[in-house]
């Protein structure tokens, strides 16, 4: 009895749709804008799979840069942001100091007799929150440059958490919230999962919203969006408590993976975050970028690090690479057209 040939599609039919997936994926990736990040990750896995002799795609591997990259996405989601505005915000390890003291002080902890509970969520975040308002309140109202208002803000906030903290670690007693830090879901770091859902909900927010256009149109040329009736003055502030929430909620979650709080816990996260947003494709000159390029760039820089770890690489020498990674990043991005002159 022969069989209908409709019953078994030839190679050609089966074929066909697979290339037709590829091809919008293609299409999709060129325009998000991501084709140059996406290599540039796919580089370095691939060079440091050698190198490693495999180690480094095993998964185990695979789990720390997924858990070591998310609280560096979540601060470069936030501060991207700012630059997309054109402007730059480095009171990230100021904020994430004060909130992180505030949380090992307001959690049941070894000092006093604090024990705020699940309230401490809301507090930290909105001790994030406000370091935003005043930073983009002086940046939109007083018109005081933001590279400016935001380090001044960090050293302020840096010098409070050591001021209230009295330079001492304290150490959390309250552990609610470690087995959902340190978790996993299907074997993906809780964390991962988080900074992936917070890159979604910002880049859906920046595309499909009122607010996302403004924000392009004022990274694109403030003078014309305010000709063109944007409220630029209130978006700014927006934007940067937005970036204070980001950084208020990487010290809570910091601070839960380590199970101590102190206020240097907020150092040596500003360099990091800057690469990333810079090597995500987000130009510092404003107007180009997303969340999307953030997270990216972020997985690209964690993943390098994690590689030359791996690799025995001397620490001094890693930081050199990180500096000609951020270097090189920033002049691919830049564009020379808006800043008129160099100085």
């Amino acid at each position: 009895m022969m069989r209908d040939p409709l019953d078994h599609p030839s190679t050609a039919q089966r074929v066909t749709p697979l290339l037709a997936g590829f091809h919008a994926a293609r299409r999709w990736v060129r325009r998000a804008g991501i084709k140059g990040q996406l290599v540039s990750l796919a580089v370095v896995v691939a060079l440091f799979a050698i190198g490693t002799g495999g180690r480094y795609l095993t998964w185990s591997n695979i789990r720390v840069i997924l858990s070591l990259g998310a609280i560096p996405t979540i601060i470069a989601v936030g501060m991207h942001q700012v630059v997309v505005l054109g402007g730059m915000d480095l009171s990230v390890e100021g904020v994430v100091a004060l909130c992180v003291v505030f949380v090992g002080l307001l959690t049941r902890n070894n000092m006093n007799k604090n024990d705020v509970g699940l309230w401490i969520v809301p507090v930290t975040l909105g001790i994030g929150a406000l370091a935003g308002v005043v930073s983009g309140t002086c940046n939109a109202k007083l018109r005081i440059p933001s590279f400016i208002v935001t380090l001044g803000m960090s050293w302020v906030l840096w010098g409070l958490a050591v001021f209230v903290s009295q330079g001492q670690t304290l150490a959390l007693l309250d552990t609610r919230f470690h087995p959902v830090v340190t978790g996993s879901i299907a074997g993906i770091p809780n964390l991962a999962v988080l900074a992936v859902l917070l890159t979604i909900v910002v880049q859906v927010l920046q595309d499909h919203s009122q607010f996302g256009r403004y924000l392009y149109a004022i990274g694109g040329d403030e003078v014309l969006a305010k000709q063109a009736g944007v409220p630029v003055e209130r978006v700014k502030v927006i934007v940067f408590t937005t970036a204070g929430l980001a950084y208020g909620l990487s010290a809570l979650l910091l601070s839960t993976r380590l199970g101590g709080a102190q206020a240097i816990t907020g150092n040596n996260l500003l360099f990091p975050a800057v690469t990333a947003v810079a090597v995500g494709g987000v130009a510092l000159t404003g107007g180009i970028g997303g969340a999307k390029n953030a997270a990216l760039g972020a997985l690209i820089v964690t993943a390098l690090n994690d590689g030359l770890i791996l690799m025995h690489v001397n620490p001094y020498a890693q930081d050199a690479v990180n500096g000609a990674v951020l270097v090189v990043a920033v002049a691919l991005t830049i564009d020379r057209k808006k800043l008129g002159f160099i100085k």
